[in-house]
């Protein structure tokens, strides 16, 4: 054991890639369903560290540093490249990890480029340590997303993710380089912990600061970068940005919410809609029900009915199956479907048009039906009948 006085190590100011968001030498996670932006997101942050920007101020510029870019989904040639151009980055600063599968390996198909591999951080760390002493440090890793570089035994198992985080921050500490990892939370992830999650906890507990993009539920093209924890500053506020062109375009305007309290309004609003949906629901099964009493209405008049009273087509078809009304037609060629309640079957048609107020509908019962799908069968198989 190795002990030694705190106020004989020298003090050292918490440097940042990008202002309150992305802390140098330290863990960043971002999280996000499917389709949010996240991926774009890291390209915009490549981008401004090639440039030498350290948030979305004119004013903050610094030196520009070299990125080092895992990327386990997009095409780098195709994809990855095209972004980070549109972006406006400086290519000749950021480096990308190629695939190197080795077939003959144990397990066909498993990348070597691994960060979770003893093997693979101590060359990155090598990496790390042959830029810094050739006077282009790297000042960001980039990770995405980290599922996709991680042993699949390993992501599934909380104690050898731990391992693999607690590696990652050592490095990041050690080389002062910012790392920041991006994931989606699993169905399963979501299943154990409600329908919205930041990711798997052992990862949001590892990292000094974790971010999440979700969409604006008032603005469709709207995306909103919110913090669910920053242990290093304030907690800042969110930011609202759109895509275009594929390119993040940042709005000049904060978003004072954190994520949890966007859970919170969201869970909200969503309860108020199923509140409301429920009250209308309750107020179309009593409209159907008594429009039903009479007798069964053809379905073009009952749909023409409920659009009168303001009903959607949507809600009059989920009364329809709450009541368990039963759907028919008239026994001839030309009949027309109609709707009617559970009992009776037979009833004559009540409609706004004197035309069919005279006029009853014959209904097959489901005896009848039967009877005729059986005779049906004998004619087809008279041989088999005979025997």
């Amino acid at each position: 054991m190795n002990l030694e006085k705190l106020s004989d190590i020298p003090a050292k100011a918490q440097g940042w890639v990008w202002n309150g968001v992305i802390p140098e030498g330290q863990v960043t996670l971002l999280t996000g369903e499917p389709g949010v932006g996240k991926s774009l997101f890291a390209m915009d942050v490549i981008a401004q560290m090639t440039r030498g920007e350290h948030c979305l101020t004119a004013a903050a510029q610094g030196e520009p540093g070299q990125v080092i870019l895992f990327s386990g989904e997009d095409g780098i040639a195709s994809v990855v490249r095209n972004r980070l151009e549109a972006a406006g980055a400086t290519l000749p600063l950021v480096n990308v990890v190629q695939d190197d599968t080795n077939t003959k390996l144990e397990k066909p198909n498993l990348a070597r480029n691994r960060p979770d591999d003893d093997c693979q951080i101590e060359s990155l760390e090598l990496y790390l340590t042959l830029m810094r002493e050739a006077g282009e440090p790297c000042r960001l890793i980039v990770i995405d997303p980290v599922k996709s570089f991680l042993d699949a035994t390993n992501s599934r198992d909380d104690a050898k993710l731990r391992a693999t985080m607690v590696k990652l921050t050592d490095l990041a500490n050690r080389s002062g380089t910012a790392i920041l990892l991006i994931t989606t939370p699993s169905k399963v992830e979501k299943g154990k912990r409600g329908n919205w999650t930041p990711t798997s906890p052992v990862v949001a507990e590892v990292a000094r600061s974790v971010w999440t993009i979700v969409r604006d539920p008032d603005e469709p093209d709207r995306r909103i970068l919110l913090p669910v924890k920053t242990n290093l500053c304030e907690t800042p506020p969110g930011l609202g940005f759109i895509i275009h062109n594929q390119r993040i375009c940042w709005r000049d305007e904060w978003v004072h919410q954190t994520a949890e309290q966007y859970v919170a309004d969201a869970t909200e609003t969503e309860r108020l809609h199923h509140v409301a949906a429920k009250s209308e629901l309750s107020r179309v099964t009593d409209w159907l029900k008594n429009r039903l009493n009479d007798g069964p209405v053809y379905t073009s008049v009952l749909k023409e009915d409920a659009a009168g009273h303001d009903i959607s087509e949507k809600t009059l078809m989920r009364a329809l199956i709450l009541l368990g009304c039963r759907k028919g037609k008239e026994k001839k060629s030309d009949g027309r479907w109609f709707w009617c309640l559970p009992d009776p079957l037979k009833s004559p048609v009540v409609s706004g048009s004197p035309a069919l107020q005279a006029r009853t509908l014959e209904v097959k019962t489901m005896a009848e039906i039967c009877a005729e799908a059986d005779k049906a069968k004998s004619l087809a198989n008279p041989t088999k009948q005979g025997t």
